[in-house]
């Protein structure tokens, strides 16, 4: 941030509304600045940016002000996303035009690709999938974003979200054509983008979905070779980017393996020469990089690149300033991207300075194989003396079955087998304790036994558990029930049920990561266990790997056609990343399985309502506070319908 410059009067609020504090950045149609908007209570921040037309006369002016309207309807629409900033305010003050937006806190995409090590591979997927998310909602909304490069990409420090920023109206005015007025000619201004990541077609002045497609592949290129886009050289027959080769040399000096055939192909569609070999869309391009990242999530955990993992990588570079300045100097050779007129502000927390130890460790999927292999000797003498423990209680078992058959309450079953069990423990050859360890004992006279009933086998025992731990599971006593699900598995290890219980316990206790270890079990044992499947979806949700879960989510509903949650996790999913369309659909098939489902019928609303079907999204949101009258979701959105719509 900078101090404003000196024709700007602080004091005189813009609109009668905004105070500018700072200026954040500067291009060269246009201005940003912090502010602060005085008409609401007290006065938040927001960012205003000024857009200067460089066209004197009245009808090239009448022109910039009617596409100026056009783009802020469009970005307020836009705004409904998660990951794009949303438009406050549109306004025109002395003939320039305004726009106040939603202030972003976090750094941008350059401050990680500054890094002087290739990314890995599966940072890079993540990525992709993160960035055509919110892209995918802006093509579908009939938009082209046409600036997509990495000071356009903010990583939001409260979730870590990629915000996708600079949609500025200056870009729609700066691509129309404007007849001088002098000389009566028809002027194109240059061509919206940024040189590296804008292909030929949108040099041309005819960009499509598609170019942008073409600059999320030129970074995912930049990202894993840290070769700037304006370095990467052509086929001199064939004008294709030939980026593999020096990509893999990268990557060799430092000890990294090569990108593997099936991204390089995805990215080598992304990039093509010809749009028309290219994804149409950011939706098309997202199913081919979610079908690599399923191929991924199956075979080994995905990497989680939080803020911590983002500060850990700052300070690396802090400490060796000398060797990333080279690296930046040699990235940006030939030039670098022009500097846009964010609508962010820079992290200023301590932790990025100074991250902890604890801080530096990226969150990951545990998987089997990650667990420990060597107990502590602490730990295998608790497993040896529960094994001891274990095969006493078998000698003892008859009695108990013999005092069930009988009718005996259970309290004084376990009286007994609990003195009998002590006693076996006490002394393993059944006789009394003494204080002497000397003396024998009376022998006593011989009684023949009385038949016994068999004892239960394994795996009955394991199904009685399993039944009490369903139970608790059902009362909402997860702790509990995870103890019991633990003693039907020592039971019974080949109990898929008890597995996809304990997974699902765990993400009640919000343990994702073991959750999916559990599911991972169940899963191994039967493969096509749908409730599993669905289970592992959540744990990947509540990561926030919401491609992944929705793709576990449809596999559910495939195994499972009339599985009601599958279905309403599926819509839940679909709707968070925008696609109210489908969501809708997904929604109504739980509802007609299972209609007492608060969170559908609540969810089901805010998609009719992002669709414009009003009366259905108001009778959608009054039957979830009938199920369900304290639901957080459907309150808020109940009493957004009524501001709107005054009923």
């Amino acid at each position: 941030m900078s101090s404003l410059p000196q024709n700007i009067d602080p004091e005189k609020p813009l609109g009668g509304r905004y105070k500018l504090i700072s200026q954040l950045g500067a291009g060269g149609f246009s201005h940003t600045f912090l502010a602060q908007d005085l008409h609401l209570p007290g006065n938040p921040q927001c960012v205003l940016k000024q857009f200067k037309p460089q066209i004197s006369d009245t009808q090239a002016l009448q022109m910039a002000r009617r596409l100026f309207e056009v783009e802020a309807r469009v970005l307020y629409q836009l705004g409904n996303h998660n990951q794009i900033p949303r438009l406050l305010a549109h306004f025109e003050d002395n003939q320039e035009f305004y726009l106040a937006q939603e202030l972003i806190e976090g750094e941008p995409l350059t401050e990680e690709l500054a890094e002087s090590v290739p990314w890995s591979e599966v940072r890079v997927i993540t990525l992709l999938q993160d960035l055509l998310t919110v892209l995918s909602f802006v093509h579908q909304q009939q938009v082209i974003h046409r600036d997509v490069k990495p000071s356009n990409l903010i990583r939001r420090r409260k979730d870590d979200k990629i915000v996708l920023i600079d949609f500025g109206a200056v870009k729609q005015v700066s691509n129309s054509q404007v007849v001088d007025a002098n000389t009566g000619e028809t002027t194109l201004t240059m061509s919206v983008g940024t040189k590296g990541y804008m292909p030929y077609e949108q040099l041309a002045g005819n960009p499509r979905f598609s170019s942008d497609i073409y600059a999320v592949g030129m970074l995912a290129i930049q990202a894993l070779s840290r070769i700037h886009p304006q370095r990467l050289e052509e086929d001199p027959e064939t004008a294709e980017i030939n980026w593999r080769n020096s990509c893999k040399t990268k990557r060799l000096r430092h000890h990294l393996e090569p990108v593997s055939s099936e991204l390089a192909e995805i990215i080598d569609q992304m990039v093509c020469y010809d749009f028309r070999c290219r994804y149409s869309t950011a939706m098309e391009a997202l199913e081919a990089v979610e079908g690599l990242s399923r191929t991924l999530t199956d075979s080994r955990p995905l990497e989680q690149y939080t803020q911590a993992t983002v500060a850990s990588d700052i300070q690396q570079r802090n400490s060796l300033k000398a060797q990333s300045e080279a690296g930046i100097s040699e990235s940006l050779e030939s030039g670098t991207d022009a500097k846009s007129t964010e609508i962010w502000i820079p992290t200023q927390s301590p932790n990025l300075s100074q991250p902890s130890a604890s801080s530096q460790e990226s969150t990951e999927i545990l998987s089997p194989s990650q667990l420990p292999l060597n107990p502590s000797s602490t730990s295998a003498t608790k497993l040896n003396k529960l094994g001891v423990m274990r095969q006493r209680l078998v000698k003892v078992w008859p009695i108990f079955a013999f005092l069930t058959v009988l009718g005996i309450t259970f309290p004084l079953t376990k009286t007994l087998l609990f003195e009998q069990l002590i006693t076996q423990i006490t002394n393993p050859n059944g006789t009394p304790a003494t204080d002497d360890p000397l003396q024998t004992p009376t022998p006593e006279p011989l009684v023949t036994p009385s038949p016994t009933p068999t004892p239960l086998s394994p795996e009955l025992q394991a199904q009685e558990f399993l039944k009490q731990a369903n139970e608790l599971k059902e009362a909402q006593e997860y702790s509990q029930a995870l103890e019991v699900y633990e003693q039907a598995i020592s039971s019974n290890p080949n109990l898929a049920p008890a597995y996809w219980g304990k997974c699902y316990t765990l993400n009640k206790l919000q343990q994702p990561a073991l959750a999916i270890v559990a599911c991972n079990d169940a899963l191994a044992i039967k493969p096509d266990y749908a409730e599993a499947v669905w289970s592992k979806g959540n744990a990947l949700e509540q990561q926030e790997l919401l491609i992944q879960a929705r793709r576990l989510y449809e596999k559910a509903t495939a195994l499972k056609p009339d599985f009601a949650e599958g279905w309403v996790s599926l819509g839940v999913a679909l709707q968070k990343v925008g696609r109210s369309e489908e969501a809708i659909i997904a929604l109504e098939k739980g509802i007609k399985l299972k209609r007492d489902n608060a969170q559908a019928w609540s969810t089901l609303g805010e998609a009719l309502w992002n669709m414009g079907r009003f009366n259905r999204a108001i009778a959608s949101l009054d039957k979830a506070l009938q199920i369900q009258p304290d639901h957080p979701e459907a309150l808020k959105l109940r009493q957004h319908t009524r501001e709107r719509l005054g009923r």
